[in-house]
């Protein structure tokens, strides 16, 4: 069995997900202007997303096939 067929890996996926959304670090820090004078953080939110969009994929396509029983 591969590793993104194991439950755990994807529990630990979600768990990892979860502790960077907090972001813990930028808490205090002020908000400063970037590219395209969108605020830092919506660049690191998005960047987020997208691993969320991917880990929910990567679920979907492995751990959720139909068994031949389902058919």
């Amino acid at each position: 069995m591969s590793l993104l067929h194991r439950p755990y890996f994807w529990f630990f996926s979600f768990t990892i997900l979860f502790l960077l959304s907090l972001d813990f670090w930028r808490w205090d820090q002020g908000i400063s202007l970037s590219l395209f004078q969108l605020p830092s953080w919506l660049f690191y939110f998005v960047v987020l997303q997208m691993g969320l969009v991917l880990a929910i994929a990567g679920v979907s396509a492995t751990l959720w096939q139909k068994t031949e029983k389902d058919q």
